[in-house]
């Protein structure tokens, strides 16, 4: 089960740093199946409030930057 989680992970975090999400500058914003469905200043709050909409589903978990970073990733 770890693996699929991992995976899901992945997925989400691939999404995250091709997305534009700057409307949601500064918050905090949860993942499901690479889509936004919770956004806020408190990470616990946004996580809780993605679970609840999602009790089967792993959140992924990010801060929006306030502004545009470079993100780079080493390929394994």
């Amino acid at each position: 089960m770890k693996r699929k989680n991992t995976a899901v992970l992945s997925k989400n975090y691939e999404w995250y740093i091709k997305a534009y999400t700057q409307r949601y500058a500064g918050k905090w914003i949860a993942i499901v199946e690479q889509r936004v469905v919770a956004s806020g200043d408190d990470a616990e709050k946004v996580y809780r409030e993605a679970k609840t909409s999602y009790p089967e589903k792993k959140p992924s978990l990010a801060k929006v930057p306030n502004k545009e970073i470079l993100v780079l990733r080493a390929e394994t």
